[in-house]
């Protein structure tokens, strides 16, 4: 495709008066010739002038360039469009491994690809266009809505519900008991979990995540929420829309998380907490209470940023005149 039909289809300004025909994309490292790639800084600017790619998309802000540049105001987002546009997803006719368990009573929709070794149990519901890879499990009563994605080894438990175009990363197990115990005279008995799980359209899990199923009411993962690797949701949590979760996050019983929270990487939250809508966590961080609508919190225990930054900056300043204060001191 030339450099001016790709600007028109992410709205981009040209810089450049050589026409070149763009033939793929690529990192800035690894671009070639006839490749389309991207730089948000001076340096990735630098590396890509370097390189031999033919066309760099950039922001509406960096200098000027030797190479022809495509000026847009959202650079990651115009280089995914462009991407889906040269890459259209994969696409697999209907076919059943003969090694895969069908129970009799499950219901597959049309077009849907299911691997080696799977196995789907009974009133097992599968949508159209569906793929569920090797070796993963379908538990009873389960609804995988169209669209899904289910890579190897995944298990969805008994009465679990995946809506439209959800993936499910290697590895991921939904729907597992919540970790709910009473004491009573030095022993331990398991409270029944009763729950189920349902995530809606859109949801992207990532691989040897768990998420427990609630234990009397139901574990709610939110719309367009994309959560990494390695994190655990524990039983009756309610997670809003378009939730964007770092990988080893935890989630604790109950809590519910609002639409659009950002939470860093090995973030945690305690049981039956509010977090509002538009919070940013940041990484490591414990949450051990509410937290109000479009607040940045971070640290242990998590508090306004504002507030840990100058917790931190006054402990730094005690630690280098510790010795001359503790002298005033005597």
């Amino acid at each position: 495709m030339e450099i001016k039909k790709l600007a028109a289809l992410i709205d981009g300004k040209v810089e450049s008066e050589i026409s070149v025909e763009i033939l793929g994309l690529n990192g800035v490292e690894s671009a070639k010739s006839g490749d389309l790639t991207f730089a948000l800084d001076e340096e990735k600017l630098t590396l890509a002038e370097q390189g031999d790619a033919s066309c760099i998309l950039t922001d509406m802000h960096i200098r000027r360039s030797s190479k022809p540049l495509i000026r847009v105001k959202n650079p990651k987002l115009s280089f995914l469009i462009v991407y889906n546009t040269f890459y259209s997803p994969e696409s697999r006719k209907v076919f059943v491994h003969p090694s895969a368990s069908i129970a009799a009573t499950a219901r597959i929709g049309k077009d849907v690809w299911i691997g080696s070794h799977v196995s789907i149990e009974d009133n097992v519901t599968i949508g159209d266009h569906t793929i569920i890879e090797s070796n993963s499990v379908i538990k009873k009563n389960s609804s995988i809505g169209a669209l899904c994605h289910i890579f190897p080894n995944v298990t969805v438990y008994e009465n679990s519900i995946l809506k439209k175009n959800v993936i499910l990363h290697g590895g991921a197990v939904v729907g597992s008991d919540g970790f709910g115990y009473v004491k009573d005279n030095g022993k331990i008995y398991k409270f029944p979990q009763l729950g189920r799980v349902i995530i809606e359209d859109d949801v992207e899990i990532g691989s040897n995540t768990t998420i427990d199923r609630g234990s009397l009411s139901d574990t709610t993962i939110g719309e367009g929420t994309k959560i990494d690797n390695l994190c655990q949701i524990a039983h009756n949590v309610k997670i809003g829309k378009n939730v964007i979760m770092a990988a080893q996050c935890g989630i604790s019983g109950s809590a519910v998380i609002g639409d659009n929270v950002t939470m860093g990487g090995q973030s945690g939250i305690v049981d039956n907490v509010t977090i509002g809508e538009g919070v940013r966590i940041g990484a490591k961080s414990a949450v051990i209470g509410n937290v109000k609508n479009d607040e940045i919190v971070w640290g242990i225990p998590a508090r306004p940023i504002g507030e840990t930054k100058r917790q931190m900056a006054v402990l730094s300043w005690l630690t280098r005149h510790f010795k001359a204060l503790s002298k005033s001191l005597k």
